[in-house]
């Protein structure tokens, strides 16, 4: 690339690519969209600025939204099986249905969903003294006076996290247009490859140099 694009040469970095699958990763795991090795004793981050309420047309629950997931894939295994049987079930269709037909407006402070946690010993990157953990959490939604999520970020030692939240709050509502991003609806593991020298970008377009 930097034979085509010389320019590039000095943004090179070393990267490790992040290969998420689905999973069950626990508090002590790197993951997008697991739990949290958060705390008991600190607050958990609440978005309170206005939300713009248009660019979500209908809006669902995190829990519809695991629903709409595993009625998908049972709906694509099942094809798999057999390419002649029914899309869906009528069962399947009925909650569907009621999924789609979304739920009533929240307009209040909204928990953040977790969106990564990565540990340095899985992906090394600079991290602050004493630091070994990174956290980042946004809010499901895009906000009134700009077209963007916020976003939290969290550095801290995983040793001395010692009461762990059992808990976490969860929005009563996400946006069903963008449900990308609510990776906490569908937690997966993250084995990170080694690290490469070059440029990597993820689908999105964000980079994870480090």
């Amino acid at each position: 690339m930097t034979v085509v694009f010389p320019q590039l040469a000095l943004l090179a970095r070393t990267a490790t690519r992040l290969h998420p699958r689905p999973g069950s990763p626990t508090v002590h795991d790197s993951s997008v969209g697991g739990t949290l090795l958060w705390p008991a004793d600190e607050p958990w981050p609440y978005c309170d600025e206005p939300h713009n309420s248009h660019t979500a047309p209908v809006v669902l629950s995190p829990d519809d939204v695991r629903l709409h997931r595993r009625i998908r894939a049972a709906s694509a295994e099942r094809l798999r099986l057999d390419p002649k049987s029914a899309q869906w079930t009528p069962e399947e269709q009925e909650t569907l249905e009621r999924i789609n037909a979304g739920r009533p407006w929240f307009d209040s402070p909204i928990p953040l969903l977790p969106v990564a946690q990565l540990y340095a010993r899985d992906s090394p990157f600079l991290c602050p003294p004493d630091a070994d953990l990174l956290q980042v959490l946004w809010c499901p939604f895009d906000h009134a006076e700009h077209a963007a999520s916020r976003t939290a970020i969290f550095w801290r030692s995983s040793a001395t996290v010692t009461d762990v939240l059992d808990a976490p709050p969860e929005p009563p509502i996400v946006n069903s247009t963008t449900t990308s991003r609510s990776p906490a609806c569908s937690p997966r593991s993250l084995s990170p490859n080694s690290p490469t020298s070059g440029i990597w970008r993820t689908r999105s377009g964000t980079s994870w140099a480090t």
